[in-house]
This record gives C-alpha cells, structure tokens and sequence, in this order.
C-alpha cells in the first residue's frame, strides 16, 4: 500500500524494533505548539486581500483533509497530533484503509502494541490479502510471543506473494524465537536465495544456525553479514563467540575487539 509508512528505515531497523533483536546474540530464547505573538500586529489596517491563505484552496472532503493533516503531523514528528487526526478521519470513514494501517504503525511506536493490533485487524478486514499489513500484524504479534498468531499471518504473506523476503525474514525470527532454529534457518536461507546482499538476513541466518549447533555455517554466515555491513559490531560480537565454541581462541579475540572498536560492547 503506497500510503503505509514503515517506522524503520530498513529491513534490519524494522525487525530490531519488532523483536528486539539487538540482545539476540546467542542467546537462548525466552520463556516466557506554543501561541507566540502575532508576527503582523497592526494587521487590521492592512487590505484584507493583502493577507496570505495559508490553508490551500481545494475541493477536499473532510475525510480527504484530515488525512492530509495527520500524514503532515507525523511527518514533522507530532505523533500525538497525527494519532488524533487518524481518529477523528476513522469516525467519519471506518473502512480507510491507509488511516488505520498509518494509526497502527504510529500505535505501535508509542507504546500500544494492542491497539495497533486491533487497528490491522480492522484494515484487513476490508483487504484480507494485503501482504504489507500481514507482515506488520505477524511482526507485532512475535514481538508479543504470540508465535501461532505471528506464524499464521506470515504465510498468509507468503501465500500471496512467495517472493517477500521481508515475510520470510520475519518468519524466520518467529520460528527462532519459537525455539525452531533449523526450521528458521531453512526459512532465513530461501531469503538469501532471493536477496543475496541482505546483510540482515545473514546476521539472522548465524544466528539460527549457532542455536542449531552448526558452528562452521554461522561462522559463514556472519563473516558474510560482516563483508556487508562492516560497521555492526553485533555481528563481531557473535561472530566472536562463535569461534570460542569451535575453540578458535585468537580469531575470536580479534572479533571482541572489533566488536569494541565499533561500539557493541
């Protein structure tokens, strides 16, 4: 949907954000506007016809105006103002699609990850088949722990479009956090298969295949996620305690330091 707007500014921000997958790194999963003063005081004694319209001119519809104005707020960052401007625009018309996925993401950013829910829910309703929403609600849903609810709308996506690889990436955390590491590193390879160069999906893909116990796979996978974004120093961190377990004591030093050198520890 060319309206919905992502919070994060890529594949690896937006699933760090989803399932907080900064900490992952080997780890097992778990169980569980202020009124100034006037800038033309003496404005009455100018010509009205001399006055700016700041406001266009057009043939808009309520509905149409408020919607402008909510993507205007969220733009310059007023999410309070934006989330208020969704809501009144979804009294007036429940079935706008683009105002309850937008409300959703900016739900989900403020902390209500429940009504952001809820707010998909409505949107895929009237569009059952929009890979974009089904993607966001199984993303919002693994972050909750809901992994069967997370699972079932990620191969919907799927269903609809196989070559998502945003869908499988996403599914691939889903299954790792379930505790299927090989079934997520299965899913994360058909995502490289489509995408060679995503350097998140290799990161994910050494993360699956550590739990999993393939020791040499990971260690592949992450100096590819390495050559590809150099700059990560999760990557050398995990990277690094990788090579402590296949007892490569040195390799895995020169990892933590780069690890430090980049910021991670």
């Amino acid at each position: 949907m060319s309206t919905f707007r992502s919070r994060a500014t890529g594949l690896d921000g937006m699933l760090d954000e989803l399932f907080g997958t900064t900490e992952l790194e080997g780890d097992l999963p778990p169980d569980a506007v202020d009124a100034g003063y006037p800038l033309r005081p003496f404005a009455s004694a100018v010509p009205q016809d001399d006055l700016v319209i700041t406001e266009p001119k057009s043939d808009e519809s309520p509905v149409e105006r408020l919607y402008r104005r909510a993507v205007e707020a969220a733009t310059r960052g007023h999410g309070a103002e934006a989330i208020q401007r969704y809501r009144e625009l979804l009294t007036l018309d429940p079935g706008h699609v683009a105002a309850r996925a937008n409300l959703s993401s900016l739900l989900d950013t403020t902390g209500e990850p429940a009504e952001a829910l809820e707010q998909l829910t409505q949107a895929l309703r009237v569009t059952p088949d929009d890979v974009t929403m089904l993607v966001s609600r199984g993303g919002i849903h693994g972050r909750l722990k809901q992994y069967g609810e997370a699972e079932a709308d990620l191969r919907r996506a799927l269903r609809v479009d196989p070559m998502h690889v945003q869908a499988h990436v996403t599914l691939g955390l889903v299954l790792w956090r379930k505790g299927m590491p090989k079934e997520a590193a299965d899913v994360l390879r058909r995502a490289l298969q489509l995408e060679p160069l995503n350097a998140a999906g290799h990161y994910y893909l050494g993360e699956a295949l550590n739990q999993a116990g393939d020791l040499p796979g990971a260690r592949v996978a992450l100096q590819k996620a390495a050559e590809l974004e150099p700059g990560q120093g999760r990557t050398y961190r995990l990277l690094g305690r990788v090579l402590d377990r296949m007892g490569k004591y040195d390799e895995a030093q020169e990892m933590y330091q780069r690890a430090r050198e980049a910021g991670a520890a």
